[in-house]
């Protein structure tokens, strides 16, 4: 059926493509290509193009177009464009055939295409050259006619966070980059999938340069030691910790990833007197925190000597110095020993070789397992 009662015109099939211009809204409009299908009527005179924006409310009566008002005669021809359009408008397309009698076909199918006004997005901070060696947030900016639908953020052009949500704010982590400058953008989308990516602020970055915190746990600065006593340290970064290290001396006993570390220091093996313990941290950019204590060393061989042997007649028998009490530091060590964490010097071999245990007395083995931790533990608790 035909428009004002003529018949004879089949429905016009229309297929629409569009151009959008990627162009300043505010300098230039847009403008659309439309193809469609030809008619087959032999008497085919020409097509008429409507067009009318922001509303698909029938007829269409378009103003505007550099073309002139709707309808836009196209001629014979199945392409045509409409320029000088609104941005910041939706259209909706349709076409007509009509013949040599002025007679004209139905609508064909309507299209629609949506407004292309693109967003307006700035990033409002930081300031463009700002140094950061922390934390810093980002702020954008974002506005557009029919809404906005997310912002995102980028880093040297890698998109790095996302939100839907006003204010538009992003944290950018500088603490674990390495030094340099980086250049951050917002990208702004709207409702209607248009994007807008906003100018660049570029921020430098010196790179990590805050050293670990150490804390030398156990023993305290100044206190007295003897025997095999637990050293211990822990360790934070504002990145991370990727060593930790335990020395005496400054001869490293202990070299551990992880934080807290412990060591088993057998004070036997060093002179009586002052000592000091150092515990060391690293990060990945290379820098060191350290805390350090002086302990004294007393394992008796600074005592005043023994008095002088008796003038009686009777006979007497020289015995060795007892061995020190068996610790809980002691079974920690052992158990170390048994799972190959440690290497025992020959002196803690002696001491800690009380496995097996037969008929109330210790028979050594040669070697440091897991049973010698049994017997010190069972020791200990008054078990043996």
């Amino acid at each position: 059926m035909g428009v004002n009662g003529k018949a004879g015109w089949s429905r016009v099939a229309a297929i629409f493509s569009l151009l959008l211009l990627s162009i300043p809204h505010n300098c230039l409009a847009t403008s659309v290509t439309l193809a469609w299908d030809p008619s087959p009527d032999a008497d085919l005179a020409g097509y008429r193009i409507y067009y009318q924006a922001n509303s698909d409310h029938l007829p269409f009566q378009g103003t505007g177009a550099v073309e002139g008002k709707a309808p836009v005669d196209g001629g014979k021809v199945t392409v045509a464009s409409i320029t000088g359009l609104d941005p910041a408008s939706s259209y909706y397309f349709a076409v007509t055939a009509y013949n040599s009698l002025g007679q004209e076909s139905v609508y064909s199918n309507i299209v629609q295409i949506p407004e292309t006004l693109p967003p307006l997005v700035s990033i409002i901070s930081p300031a463009d050259n700002t140094s950061v060696a922390t934390a810093l947030e980002v702020s954008a900016a974002a506005t557009d006619n029919v809404g906005i639908a997310k912002v995102q953020f980028l880093v040297n052009g890698t998109q790095v966070y996302e939100t839907s949500a006003a204010p538009y704010t992003y944290t950018f982590n500088a603490a674990p980059l390495a030094g340099g400058t980086y250049t951050i953008a917002a990208r702004a989308v709207d409702l209607a999938g248009n994007a807008a990516l906003s100018q660049p602020v570029h921020v430098s970055v010196p790179g990590d340069v805050i050293s670990p915190t150490v804390s030398l746990a156990a023993p305290s600065s100044g206190s007295k030691v003897a025997g095999t006593i637990n050293v211990s340290a822990s360790a934070g970064d504002n990145v991370g910790v990727t060593r930790l290290e335990l020395s005496i001396d400054g001869t490293l006993l202990l070299g551990s990833n992880q934080s807290p570390a412990s060591y088993l220091w057998n004070t036997t093996s060093f002179a009586d007197g002052s000592h000091v313990i150092t515990a060391r941290a690293y990060d990945a950019a290379g820098n060191s925190g350290v805390a350090s204590a002086t302990v004294v060393v007393d394992n008796g061989a600074s005592q005043a000597a023994p008095p002088p042997p008796s003038t009686s007649t009777s006979t007497s028998t020289s015995t060795s110095p007892p061995a020190a009490p068996l610790t809980l530091a002691d079974a920690q060590f052992a158990l170390q020993i048994a799972s190959g964490q440690q290497i025992p010097t020959v002196e803690q071999l002696q001491r800690l070789d009380l496995a097996p245990y037969l008929n109330g007395l210790s028979v050594p083995n040669g070697k440091v397992d897991t049973g010698d931790v049994v017997v010190i533990l069972a020791k200990l608790t008054g078990k043996l």
